[in-house]
């Protein structure tokens, strides 16, 4: 069976490579940039670009590829430990900073942007490859009356009043008053990494998360197009948000009016590999969702009772991206995937049924983990119990991590270079 397993997983990220996935949309003829049933002018052109997130690797490679020279600027800003070998020419730089909570490279990288975008005019053309994680990973924060207005906006749905008070306790911790600093200054690095803990900890969705830094950042929810001014901007992006919202994805950095923006990747590319694949191996494969969402142990239990339920020779797919609500000062270790995989398997120990559940980050990160994720059967709380271990307690103190690891269970597959949110793959054999 984990040679299945791997097959599956292989399948699914080879399905969504973020360098085949630009070089299938972009064609390059001559002085004309073609994509889809848009055409660009390259004649004469100031051609910048921008990749972003933890596919921006194999992104500005390809785009490297296709425009060589054409390129005057280039910027490459992904997480710690992606970079690799990249090699690019003298005209690109590189930076690696911190996610899922920024740090000083974040804000560097943040500037290092801002500047790339100076002086545009209408011959410039900004290619922008974004791809998940790019909220972290660059912030160029506004000014501080940016979250006074923030608070003296009536709440909306996607940013609460429970979000608002979050937020001001947030800010409190750090012992920052906001009738006591200059308006004008940038918020500072300690308070927007305060926001953004408070915020992960929440078990908000990401759409709820991304309204906050659009709010408080000047390249994100469309500031980077404004920037630019007249030029053009493109985005290529590699969608980690069900739907595929080009005002949540990357906190909306290309969300505007004046920007084109393209899908060239998502869940469901990935979760219709994983299908293909199993019915090439005789399986009945089903799709069930690509847009699962909520809290991650409740949606492991009811993957179990559902796969328990289903024949032999069944596969059920499910894309999407769950949550996990923290108590404070949890000390727990693990991630959404992790979890959903332990509150999946004290289920199915119940079930009595020959059956496998995996669990899986595409982009090989499950939250501040190693691990990608997780495979459990039936079998893994006997295993447990063996080893002296309680699913339950893990469960409830958010500790997957060091239970999955004692039993030799996690999936470590270091970074991917993709990234569209997770898959959970339910076998029954």
């Amino acid at each position: 069976m984990q040679a299945k397993i791997q097959l599956l997983i292989d399948r699914a990220l080879a399905a969504v490579d973020p360098f085949n996935a630009i070089q299938n949309h972009l064609v390059v003829d001559g002085e004309q940039l073609i994509i889809r049933e848009h055409e660009y002018d390259l004649k004469d052109k100031d051609i910048r670009c921008i990749c972003i997130g933890k596919a921006a690797v194999p992104m500005s490679r390809a785009i490297n590829a296709l425009f060589g020279d054409r390129i005057s600027q280039g910027l490459v800003v992904t997480k710690y430990h992606h970079l690799g070998d990249l090699q690019l020419p003298g005209n690109w730089e590189s930076i690696e900073s911190a996610h899922p909570v920024p740090d000083r490279f974040s804000l560097a990288a943040g500037e290092r942007m801002w500047d790339l975008l100076t002086a545009c005019t209408a011959q410039t053309i900004v290619l922008t490859g974004i791809s998940g994680g790019a909220s972290a990973l660059a912030v160029a924060p506004h000014p501080w009356s940016a979250l006074t207005e923030l608070f003296t906006h009536p709440p909306t749905p996607e940013i609460t009043k429970e979000t608002q008070q979050l937020i001001q306790s947030a800010i409190s911790s750090q012992l920052t008053d906001l009738l006591t600093v200059n308006p004008q200054a940038n918020i500072s690095l300690d308070i927007i990494q305060a926001i953004n803990s408070a915020l992960l900890a929440s078990g908000m969705s990401i759409e709820q998360i991304n309204a906050v830094r659009s709010r408080i950042d000047r390249l994100k929810g469309g500031g980077l197009v404004e920037r630019v001014h007249n030029g053009k901007v493109i985005g290529l992006i590699l969608s980690d948000v069900i739907g595929d919202p080009i005002a949540v994805i990357a906190s909306g950095l290309t969300n505007h009016p004046d920007a084109d923006n393209f899908a060239i990747g998502n869940n469901h590319q990935a979760c219709a590999a994983v299908a293909q694949a199993a019915q090439e191996m005789g399986y009945d494969a089903q799709i069930v969702t690509t847009e699962l969402d909520g809290e991650a142990r409740i949606r492991g239990a009811q993957i179990a009772r559902e796969i328990i339920a289903r024949p032999a020779r069944t596969v059920l797919i499910y894309g999407g991206e769950t949550t996990v609500t923290l108590p404070h000062n949890c000390q727990g270790k693990g991630g959404r995937n992790q979890e959903l995989g332990l509150a999946a398997a004290i289920e199915l120990a119940a079930g009595d049924v020959p059956a496998w559940i995996v669990t899986l980050a595409t982009d090989g990160t499950d939250g501040p983990t190693d691990a990608a994720g997780v495979t459990i059967d039936e079998t893994t709380i006997d295993r447990a119990l063996k080893l002296g271990l309680d699913a339950q307690l893990a469960l409830d103190e958010h500790n997957s991590y060091p239970f999955f690891d004692r039993l030799g269970d996690l999936h470590r597959i270091g970074a991917t270079g993709t990234n569209v949110a997770d898959i959970t793959i339910a076998i029954v054999d």
